[in-house]
């Protein structure tokens, strides 16, 4: 995993600093190193003194050009700041930096390499005189010196791994945070499309059983002339209150478009006990009811009387004025059995509606199941549902 990229002015600033403080500890380290060399007798007015002087400001100063794109060659950076240490006080705190900046990607061979390549050559600058003073250092003097600085590159590499690791985690918890909103977006996308199929289904089974009703009496009014003035009358009665019950469930149904809760809680959806309203709109409907409805669940309730309706629905559609047998069967506490039967004229279409559809999701919502016998003088539907004592 990387890091974020950062803007440009962020990364600017950054690197600014970084190299302030390199600089600031480079001249410290440098000031405290030709002072202790004078102090111990080095040779303050000879020429090799002023060579190693302006060798050490020059590797120095090219350390801090270079440090800047330890991110391109982490590895190559590192190891040529360690050779550059060696010989360069100046240039130890950067070489301390790129070392840092190299364990924080947290690959064990290359710090390894890194370390190995800077003992080494501090080792031998030392050892071969190749400093200040002009004279080997002492086994004790060499020992010691080898000791601290291995303990401030071992400091240096966990300071790095430690800004490595906290990188890795920041970017995980980016990632993670990432996928909890993209997981959180599909959530809600997947509620949206299931209300606007709910609200579909709503609307079929609502709307059509209106608007049949509605329907099949306009064309009665429109197209019969043996109808008295009291047949006439009930007609236009029946899609008066049709049209204006199916305005109504209208504006349920864009109730629960715009506040579902708010819709559920002041308009509860008919049941089985609303039964006998929905057969009184109903014509030549032979209804029987079999079994005590009274343990049945409200929920099972619910989707019984929308079967029911749009069962009665498509009878009216595809065989107006036949007989429609309703029979409401079942066991208390273990299921509901629903079967309407239909008369068909004509020849079967083979195609299915989204009524049909309709009554199978809803059955298999609440791990029932639908059988449609579509048969040449017969059209039956028949759907079991738990019972779900209430």
């Amino acid at each position: 995993m990387t890091p974020a990229p950062s803007s440009p002015r962020r990364r600017f600033w950054g690197e600014a600093w970084r190299l302030a403080v390199a600089t600031a500890a480079g001249l410290l380290f440098f000031v405290i190193n030709v002072g202790f060399s004078l102090d111990l007798g080095a040779d303050g007015d000879s020429a090799r003194f002023a060579v190693l002087v302006l060798l050490d400001l020059a590797v120095g100063l090219a350390a801090l050009v270079v440090l800047p794109f330890r991110r391109k060659a982490p590895l190559v950076i590192a190891v040529a700041l360690a050779l550059g240490s060696a010989v360069s006080s100046l240039a130890a705190p950067v070489g301390l930096l790129a070392l840092a900046s190299l364990a924080t990607r947290r690959r064990p061979g290359e710090i390894a390499a890194a370390v190995a390549i800077w003992v080494a050559a501090a080792t031998g600058a030392m050892a071969g005189g190749f400093d200040l003073l002009g004279v080997p250092a002492p086994a004790g003097d060499l020992a010691l010196t080898v000791g601290i600085l291995i303990v401030v590159l071992a400091a240096t590499v966990a300071v790095g791994i430690s800004i490595g690791a906290r990188r890795a985690l920041v970017v995980s918890l980016r990632e993670r945070a990432l996928l909890v909103e993209e997981d959180q977006r599909l959530r809600e996308a997947a509620a949206r499309d299931h209300e606007r199929t709910r609200i579909a289904r709503e609307m079929h089974d609502v709307l059509a059983h209106r608007l049949s009703l509605t329907a099949m009496h306009a064309s009665a009014l429109r197209y019969r002339d043996d109808l008295d003035d009291g047949e006439r009358a009930a007609a236009v009665e029946t899609v008066h209150e049709n049209a204006r019950g199916a305005l109504g469930e209208l504006r349920g149904i864009l109730a629960v478009v715009r506040d579902p809760d708010a819709a559920d809680t002041d308009s509860p959806q008919p049941t089985l006990a609303d039964l006998d309203e929905l057969l009184a709109t109903a014509q030549e409907v032979d209804a029987r009811i079999e079994v005590d409805l009274a343990t049945l669940a409200p929920v099972i309730g619910r989707h019984a009387y929308r079967i029911v309706q749009e069962c009665l629905t498509n009878a009216r559609r595809h065989a107006p004025g036949a007989p429609v047998s309703l029979l409401l069967t079942g066991k208390p506490g273990d299921r509901l059995e629903i079967d309407v039967a239909n008369p068909v004229s004509g020849t079967p279409s083979g195609s299915r509606g989204f009524g049909l559809v309709g009554i199978e999701e809803r059955a298999r919502a609440v791990g029932g199941t639908t059988e449609v016998t579509p048969g040449p003088s017969e059209h039956r539907v028949h759907v079991t549902l738990p019972w779900s004592v209430a």
